[in-house]
C-alpha cells in the first residue's frame, strides 16, 4: 500500500527536488556510523550550506523559485492542456550539533501556480521532527513525527486513476525504534504509523478513495554483522498490515530479506536486498506471493562523478473496475539511475532515468512508465544556485482507451533558483 515511484518518488531516491516525503528517511542519522569525509561525498552533497548558529544548534533556511513550461498538464492523451507553471518553495530546518543526541525539526511550503488553468493549481506543507538518543556508545533510540498535506498530481497517481487536476490529501506519519550493537553484531527494530485522508472532491466533482483512505502500521527488525569496518551483511523481517474505510482492501503482507549495507567508503555507499514477500487481502483481490528486491546504492566513480542506483518492488492497489472486476491488487516494479557530474567547481550536470512497470493481478493490465531527464546546476556563490531542469514521462498500458486509461507523454522544462544561508 505504499506510493508509487512516479516523477515524483524518484525524484525523491534520485535526489532532485520534490513535495514527498520517505518515510525511511524521517529517521535521523546513526551515531554509530563513521563519519562522512569530504571525499567520500557525493558531488550534490557537497553544495550544503553552513547554516546559521543558533545556540547548540544549526539554521538552515532556503527558497526555491523557478519557472517552467508543462506540456501536458492533465497527464492525458485526448485531453492535453499546456501552460506555465511558477513554483516557489520556502523551507527550513533547526538541526542540532551535539556531540551526542540529535534533534532536528524541518517545514516547508510549496506552491505550485500555473498561468491559465487555475485548477492546476497545488500547495503543499510539511512539519516535522525526528531525534536520536545516544542511551550509550553501542545503543540509541530513534523516532520521528511528521504531518504533511500534500496533492498527488496528474501523472503521479500510485496507480493510473485518470487524474487531470490535483488531488490534495493529508498525511502523518511516525515512528520509533531502536539500533544495538554487539562487537560486530548490530540490531534495528523500528515500528513505523501512517495516515492518509484524501479529499473527496476532484475537479468539482465527487471521488471515492476509500480505497486508500485509512492507517499502515509496520513492524521491522534487522540484524546485521559487520563483515568489515564499513560494510555489513544483514537479515530483516517485516510485517504490515492496513486497516482501509473500504475494508475489502484490508490487506497483510510480511518480507523475509538478506542484503548489504555499505557505510561511507571512497566506492559505494547504501544498500542492497533481496528475498520474499507475501501480501493478501481481506477482500477479494489477488494475493501476490513474490521475489522482492531493493537498492539505493551510490557509487564514487570518480571524486567528480557520483553514479545512483535505485530499485524497489512493492504492491499497491487499485479501485480500477471494467468488466465486472472491482479493484485489483498491483505488483509494482521500479529501477532508476542517476548520474552526477562536477563540471566545474562551479558547474554541476545531472542526468537521470527510471523505469517503472505494473502488473495488475484481478486484470489482464499492464503499465510501463518510462521517465528520462536532465539538469544544469550554476553555483552563483555559496548562497545561490541557478538550476536548469528538463524532465520527460511516456506512460503505455495495454488498457489504452478502456474504460479511462490514456497514454501520454508529457515534457517539463524550468528554469530556477536556490537561495540558502
Amino acid at each position: 500500500m505504499k506510493n508509487k515511484l512516479t516523477v515524483a518518488a524518484v525524484s525523491v531516491l534520485l535526489g532532485s527536488v520534490s513535495s514527498g516525503l520517505a518515510v525511511a528517511a524521517d529517521y535521523p542519522p546513526s551515531a554509530t556510523k563513521a563519519p562522512v569525509d569530504p571525499a567520500m561525498q557525493g558531488v550534490l552533497e557537497r553544495t550544503k550550506p553552513p547554516g546559521i548558529p543558533v545556540g547548540s544548534f544549526v539554521f538552515l533556511p532556503s527558497l526555491f523559485a523557478s519557472a517552467g513550461y508543462n506540456s501536458n498538464i492533465t497527464a492525458s492523451g485526448t485531453n492535453e492542456k499546456a501552460d506555465a507553471l511558477f513554483i516557489v518553495r520556502p523551507a527550513a530546518q533547526l538541526e542540532s550539533n551535539w556531540t551526542r543526541h540529535y534533534l532536528s525539526f524541518d517545514a516547508y511550503f510549496e506552491s505550485g501556480t500555473y498561468t491559465d488553468y487555475s485548477t492546476a493549481n497545488w500547495e503543499n506543507y510539511s512539519v516535522g521532527t525526528n531525534t536520536r538518543i545516544d542511551v550509550s556508545a553501542d545503543l540509541e533510540i530513534l523516532g520521528y513525527a511528521r504531518f504533511a498535506h500534500l496533492n498527488e498530481l496528474p501523472g503521479d497517481d500510485e496507480t493510473d486513476t485518470g487524474l487531470t487536476s490535483p488531488l490534495p490529501y493529508d498525511q502523518t506519519t511516525a515512528g520509533v525504534g531502536f539500533r544495538k550493537e554487539f562487537n560486530r553484531l548490530w540490531t534495528k527494530v523500528l515500528f513505523d504509523y501512517r495516515d492518509r485522508s484524501f479529499d473527496t472532491w476532484l475537479d468539482g466533482a465527487p471521488t471515492n478513495q476509500s480505497y486508500r483512505d485509512g492507517q499502515d502500521y509496520t513492524l521491522s527488525g534487522r540484524v546485521g554483522y559487520f563483515i568489515s569496518p564499513l560494510t555489513s551483511v544483514f537479515v530483516e523481517g517485516k510485517y504490515e498490515w492496513s486497516f482501509m474505510e473500504d475494508t475489502n482492501y484490508d490487506a497483510e503482507q510480511y518480507w523475509i530479506t538478506t542484503g548489504l549495507q555499505f557505510e561511507p567508503s571512497r566506492l559505494t555507499r547504501g544498500e542492497v536486498y533481496v528475498g520474499y514477500t507475501d501480501w493478501s487481502s481481506d477482500g477479494t483481490l489477488d494475493s501476490i506471493p513474490h521475489f522482492t528486491y531493493g537498492a539505493n546504492l551510490n557509487w564514487f566513480a570518480t571524486p567528480l562523478l557520483t553514479v545512483t542506483f535505485t530499485a524497489l518492488q512493492d504492491v499497491l492497489t487499485s479501485n480500477y473496475s471494467v468488466g465486472g472486476v472491482e479493484g485489483s491488487s498491483v505488483l509494482s516494479s521500479t529501477f532508476g539511475v542517476r548520474g552526477d557530474y562536477e563540471w566545474r567547481r562551479n558547474l554541476l550536470l545531472s542526468a537521470w532515468f527510471s523505469y517503472n512497470n505494473q502488473d495488475y493481478y484481478n486484470l489482464p493490465r499492464n503499465d510501463d512508465q518510462y521517465t528520462a531527464g536532465a539538469e544544469l546546476r550554476y553555483l552563483i556563490n555559496r548562497y545561490a544556485t541557478a538550476r536548469l531542469t528538463y524532465n520527460y514521462t511516456d506512460f503505455t498500458s495495454n488498457f489504452n482507451g478502456i474504460n479511462g486509461v490514456e497514454d501520454y507523454d508529457q515534457s517539463i522544462v524550468s528554469a530556477g533558483i536556490v537561495l540558502t544561508y
